[in-house]
């Protein structure tokens, strides 16, 4: 919440079905909340997807292809979880 002081705040954690919510508005004012097991999210706003592919612009521009190391990455983010990173999915 330091790095992002004026951004309201959703984590969505999939396996737990919780959520966190935090109001930038009052910094006290955060909560964790179930997340109903049918909640899907089948789309994104024009702006979350502006966002995501501005994202992996970045990410691909300061990527250097040939120092690409993959166990590097897994160490600090499990291939597990690579499917719900924007920068690691193909573009289409």
């Amino acid at each position: 919440m330091k790095r992002f002081p004026k951004q309201n705040i959703i984590l969505h954690d999939q396996n737990r079905n919780l959520a966190f919510l935090y109001n930038c508005q009052n910094k006290d004012d955060y909560e964790i909340v179930q997340v109903p097991n049918h909640f899907k999210v089948n789309s994104f706003s024009k702006e979350e997807l502006q966002f995501q592919k501005l994202w992996k612009t970045f990410f691909e521009t300061i990527a250097i292809k040939e120092r690409t190391n993959s166990r590097l990455q897994m160490q600090y983010m499990p291939k597990k979880y690579w499917k719900d990173l924007v920068e690691m999915q193909s573009s289409k």
